[in-house]
């Protein structure tokens, strides 16, 4: 099985957070990790961006996991293996007014 696909298999983001910390663990030390949720078309999402020590290390966590870069952060979005319940059925986020 895959690294993103054992990762996939998380219910929630505590355990999402510590298969990442264990996985990274072979690559350097995460020094930032921010994990979003969303809904998107009726599925649960993690969406993940994360830090290194080093550049190199996470050069070679990207090729391992097939992920890319996104603002100098590595990101990827993960399918949760959540149930979605009724009360996930709504839009997973809103726009918000500006006084801009």
């Amino acid at each position: 099985m895959s690294a993103l696909a054992e990762l996939r298999q998380h219910r929630d983001v505590t355990s999402l957070k510590s298969a990442l910390h264990q996985l990274c663990s072979g690559f350097g030390r995460i020094t930032r990790l921010d994990i979003l949720t969303a809904m998107h078309e009726g599925t649960k999402q993690a969406i993940c961006f994360l830090r290194l020590e080093r550049p190199e290390q996470e050069q070679q966590l990207m090729k391992t996991l097939g992920v890319g870069r996104f603002g100098g952060e590595v990101v990827f979005v993960l399918n949760l293996n959540v149930p979605v319940t009724a009360e996930d059925s709504g839009p997973s986020s809103q726009w918000a007014d500006s006084n801009f």
